[in-house]
């Protein structure tokens, strides 16, 4: 390689004219070869603008005429060292110069001495012919003076994952020497990795710009203290982020700069970032060398993430720290208000994401929050900041947020539950809670989703077996509606039987061993043994531990005549001579069959009288315990900040109240105020109609109900109903006493004859056909309901997953429908507005 330092065998001569705007020459006049054979030939000198030739950049030389000539008509012009690209011929402003000139534009094709092609121009008067010219071509030099290195922190790392990779360039030259800089990383142009650079945190003195790959960053420089001159380290951390799975090589990167020769400038003459010597082209007429460093290839393995156990992964990684501020914590419901997250981890602010808060259960129902949100930056992470509303008065503060992330070290998903800020909401306008759907674009609208068919329709009976099974209701009404009473007085003896069994495990185990002794063989050791047996399980004794003091005992505690406990004290006397005495007289029995039914008897009245004394003396013991644990659990968690599972296991404690039988109606409505509170507005609304149907005239339960209701995401039409629907079962107490006190006002006026009697009567009869046509209508729209429980979830078309959307939008939580029918696990349901789909059954909750 030639010494620079040597100079160049040709120096350009400085351009006159650059930069004045010269006009285009026309297309050049045809001169037949004879014509320009006797033109005078004339030599003119080549200008080069450039003191440095390298074979990948494109060279620029002028050459000046007196004349105006034209663009030569061969376009072939190449000697086996130069290759020129392109030759414009312009006019230019009379001058000592010429008034006409040529740009050539070369390109070397090998580094050493390479030859200009000689060049023929022509005009009317002159033919011009180039000296032949020399020039020095380089190439670009690898230098030992720098380093290049990408150093990432680990290099397993999974999909999504931010990892970090810093940059460190080490370069010993003189930084007024440089300029130029070309740096471009081959995966900043890879669409499966996402590439973040973070602002630079550093002091004023460290930072320096640096162009990478398109960008213009901010990096940080330290300067070598032995060596104030040289450019010192630059190192620059990157955030990559992978978005699929496999082996990923960060390719050898080449860095190359352009450094003086002779001579040195200012690196940052202007003190800005970007207005160093990286950013500068180099100067054509000025000597110069380039050189480059290579870094060495990185491989990163990126691994799938496992299937998450919860719905709606956040997209961010283990470690992050999440602060919430809410301003203010005073407000009227429906007014706005800011709530700011402050997220911080081990990424940038690039690439850390906020989460759907509208996928929060605890969120989406009794606040209403603004899509659109603001991102601001802080030196850890981003700051978000979100509008929103409150609608109900029920928050006591803005709760917990769970936020699914994963963690890389264990390989599994976790929940980052933020801290809750206690908030005093107070009524607007005298108005406890605000519809959303006096919000525009709050609710969500049901729409027909158009792709996809619907399920097969089942076989339906044949006319023929509708019309029988008409006719057989018709014809045999009466006897059909007597069948019922019958069938219940002649299973009755039966049923209580069954139940007693079923419900007393002291009559079952008595019962058992009865039959076991009627069953006994005739043998009558066997039924003297069967028979102790059985006394053993009526006074609920240890087996095979009975004796002769136990019999005289009990029996006499159980009123058995002073016969019969003196026959069976006898043939205890009877059974212990034969199994102890040297003489073996035959062992009589007598009359145990009898015995047995008077024990039975008398020991199934004795044990009623214990129970009705035992149920008596602990009244309500085990209804009080689910029913006072639930108000508790209430009253702690109307004190509490985070106060949402403590309503949860509220509504559980006064669900299972209502199991036990205690005060139904009370504990339904208490459940559905705790599910309420806890923003599970599904099962607050499920609630509400178990509690309406012991308390159906109760207004404040349908305010609740209303209010839960209000607060529900989608917007379905609810069907017109002029007649009211009430509970069946009330309907049919109402028509029973309706129909007693209609016949028993009519026997007082047949008797009494009077005005009073005969217009009360009358007044009876309407409201009892009032009752009847109630009862009617209640009894033809009694369908099973039910209500989604979930956030969300996606109606089909058919019972099954397979099956194309039945609406664009999901189904969210407190949802109402009506249950058609129902296919394994799936149901299809009619809404308010009577269309229909399929859902899973397990996703909501069926009302009795």
């Amino acid at each position: 390689m030639p010494d620079f330092r040597t100079g160049f065998l040709l120096v350009a001569l400085p351009c006159a004219i650059w930069g004045q705007e010269p006009s285009m020459l026309a297309d050049p006049k045809v001169m037949n070869a004879q014509i320009l054979a006797e033109l005078p030939v004339k030599t003119v000198a080549v200008e080069l603008e450039h003191q440095t030739f390298f074979t990948d950049r494109v060279a620029t030389a002028i050459v000046y005429f007196d004349t105006v000539v034209y663009k030569p008509q061969d376009t072939i012009h190449e000697s086996d060292s130069v290759r020129v690209i392109e030759i414009e011929v312009f006019r230019t402003a009379e001058s000592e110069k010429g008034v006409s000139a040529a740009i050539i534009r070369f390109l070397p094709k090998r580094s050493g001495i390479a030859l200009l092609p000689v060049l023929e121009f022509s005009s009317e008067t002159t033919r011009y012919v180039t000296k032949p010219l020399q020039i020095l071509v380089s190439e670009p030099t690898r230098s030992d003076a720098m380093s290049l290195h990408f150093k990432p922190e680990k290099q397993q790392v999974y999909v999504g994952e931010p990892v970090r990779v810093d940059l460190h360039w080490e370069n010993t030259l003189n930084a007024d020497t440089l300029r130029a800089l070309r740096l471009n990383p081959s995966f900043f142009e890879n669409p499966g990795i996402e590439v973040v650079i973070p602002r630079s945190t550093d002091p004023e003195e460290l930072r320096v710009g640096l162009p990478i790959g398109g960008r213009r960053v901010i990096a940080r420089r330290e300067k070598n203290p032995d060596n104030a001159d040289a450019l010192g380290k630059i190192t620059l951390p990157i955030y990559l982020r992978f978005t699929k799975a496999g082996i990923f090589t960060l390719d050898s990167t080449r860095l190359e700069i352009a450094q003086f020769v002779n001579g040195r400038f200012d690196f940052g003459r202007y003190k800005a970032y970007f207005n160093n010597g990286f950013f500068e082209a180099i100067d054509p007429r000025q000597l110069y060398q380039r050189i480059y460093t290579f870094s060495e290839p990185v491989t990163i393995e990126v691994r799938p993430l496992p299937e998450a156990p919860v719905q709606h992964f956040s997209g961010l990684f283990d470690p992050l720290h999440a602060e919430l501020t809410v301003k203010p914590t005073e407000v009227e419901i429906g007014q706005l208000m800011q709530l700011e997250i402050k997220l911080s981890g081990n990424a940038p602010h690039g690439m850390l994401e906020l989460p759907q808060l509208s996928r929060m259960a605890n969120l989406h129902e009794r606040f209403l929050l603004d899509e659109n949100h603001s991102r601001l930056w802080h030196e850890n992470g981003s700051i978000f900041r979100v509008r929103f509303r409150i609608l109900s008065t029920s928050v006591q503060a803005f709760p917990s947020l769970q936020i699914p992330v994963f963690n890389p070290q264990s390989g599994t998903f976790t929940i980052l539950q933020t801290e809750a800020i206690p908030l005093q909401v107070s009524p607007s306008d005298g108005e406890d809670f605000i519809p959303l759907d006096r919000f525009k674009g709050a609710t969500v609208e049901l729409t027909p989703h158009q792709q996809g068919i619907w399920h097969n329709l089942r076989k339906q009976s044949t006319v023929a077996t509708m019309n029988f099974l008409y006719e057989l209701v018709r014809i045999g009404f009466w006897p059909l509606l007597l069948a019922g009473p019958i069938l219940f007085t002649a299973a009755l003896p039966m049923v209580l039987e069954r139940r007693r069994l079923t419900q007393d495990p002291g009559y079952r185990k008595r019962q058992t061993a009865y039959r076991a002794f009627k069953h006994a063989p005739g043998k009558p050791s066997a039924k003297w043994q069967a028979f102790l047996r059985f006394l053993e399980a009526v006074f609920d004794f240890g087996t095979g531990a009975w004796t002769r003091s136990d019999s005289r005992d009990h029996l006499r505690s159980i009123g058995l005549p002073a016969r019969d406990i003196d026959t069976v004290l006898e043939m205890h006397a009877n059974d212990d001579q034969a199994s102890f005495g040297k003489s073996s007289p035959a062992v009589e029995f007598k009359s145990l069959d009898s015995i047995a039914r008077k024990i039975v008897r008398l020991a199934s009245n004795s044990m009623i009288a214990l129970a009705l004394f035992g149920i008596a003396a602990i009244p309500g013991e085990l209804k009080a315990d689910s029913w006072s644990e639930g108000k508790a659990l209430f009253a702690e968690a109307q004190g509490a900040t985070n106060a949402r599972h403590l309503y949860i296991e509220a509504a559980f404690q006064f669900e299972a109240a209502v199991h036990e039988g205690s005060q139904q109606g009370e504990a339904w409505t208490n459940a559905g105020n705790a599910w309420f509170r806890a923003g599970a507005l599904g099962r607050a609304i499920a609630a509400y109609h178990h509690a309406a149907y012991y308390r159906p005239f109760d207004t404040k339960l349908q305010d609740n109900l209303s209010a839960a209701r209000a607060l529900t995401l989608n917007e379905v039409p609810p069907a017109e109903s002029v007649v009211p629907v009430l509970p069946v079962s009330w309907l049919k107490m109402s028509l029973i006493l309706f129909n007693l006190l209609f016949w028993s006002v009519a026997l007082w006026a047949v008797f009494s004859r009077r005005r009073n009697a005969i217009f009360t009567c009358s007044v009876t009869l309407f409201l009892l056909i009032i009752n009847v046509i109630l009862f009617l209508h209640a009894t033809t729209r009694e369908r099973k309901m039910g209500v989604i429980v979930v956030d969300t979830v996606y109606a089909k078309k058919g019972p099954d997953y397979a099956y194309a959307n039945a609406f664009n939008e999901p189904l969210h939580d407190g949802l109402e429908f009506i249950l058609l029918e129902t296919r394994g696990e799936w149901g299809l349901i009619e809404l308010s507005d009577t269309r229909q789909a399929w859902i899973p059954i397990q996703q909501a909750h069926l009302l009795f």
